[in-house]
């Protein structure tokens, strides 16, 4: 699978229901190719060391994952670090770097597991909704045609027939998740822990502005049940980490 689609499939693959990893940032959009790379682009490859980063990343139900969309993942949220006005050189900016590259494994892991979990069940797509999945990448890329689309295309080396099929697989991902996250339990003691772990993470501010348990009840549910769906695939599937 190309990583122009994959990436887009790992980010938008109901991971919005905040499941991999809290208050993550928004997902970054997808690099699109350029004749000369921005200048924070070029320092980028000064502070990240892929070097040993090797070719297959992972394994997954005898999947192999190879490096590529890792490493320029890894580089775009290193490029919004910097962006924040984080020195990665400093202990803050490395720490956060070794925290992102698992959440990034992690994402990664999880949406090949989704996609042979949607697989399995024999999840279908129709036409009319990869359409729709296609429109909705064009609007996310301010692309305002099909050309335009196949421009994005050819500079990334992917076909039109390879898209549509990567669009389908994130569709039935999706109606997979949707699926199997309503069977899924939580209990009131599991949110009420939940909420209370994370507002005690929080910063001190004043006690007005922390939102209350009922104004967030739906959203900590929604996470705690992709939780349990992805830990219950892990633990169902063979998975071999590389890095």
């Amino acid at each position: 699978m190309k990583k122009f689609v994959r990436g887009i499939g790992i980010c938008a693959l109901a991971f919005g229901l905040a499941a991999c990893g809290g208050d993550e940032e928004a997902a970054p959009e997808e690099p699109v190719a350029s004749e000369e790379p921005a200048e924070g682009e070029q320092e980028m490859d000064s502070f990240i060391d892929t070097s040993d980063i090797p070719d297959v990343i992972a394994i997954v139900n005898g999947e192999e994952v190879d490096r590529e969309i890792y490493v320029s993942t890894l580089e775009q949220e290193a490029m919004q670090l910097a962006m924040q006005g984080i020195d990665v050189d400093s202990e803050e900016g490395a720490a956060y770097l070794d925290q992102v590259k698992d959440q990034v494994l992690d994402r990664i892991i999880n949406s090949i597991l989704v996609t042979h979990a949607a697989n399995e069940e024999g999840i279908e797509a129709t036409e009319e909704e990869i359409d729709m999945g296609v429109t909705d990448l064009m609007a996310q890329f301010g692309l305002e045609s099909e050309e335009q689309l196949q421009e994005l295309l050819e500079a990334q080396g992917v076909d039109m027939e390879e898209l549509r099929s990567d669009v389908a697989e994130n569709v039935k991902s999706n109606k997979y998740v949707e699926q199997k996250v309503a069977e899924i339990e939580v209990s009131e003691e599991e949110i009420q822990a939940f909420y209370d772990e994370a507002i005690a993470a929080m910063p001190e501010t004043e006690e007005a502005e922390l939102p209350s348990l009922d104004e967030v009840r739906g959203e900590i549910e929604q996470q705690l049940q992709m939780e349990k769906l992805l830990s219950n695939l892990r633990e169902e599937s063979d998975v071999t980490v590389n890095v």
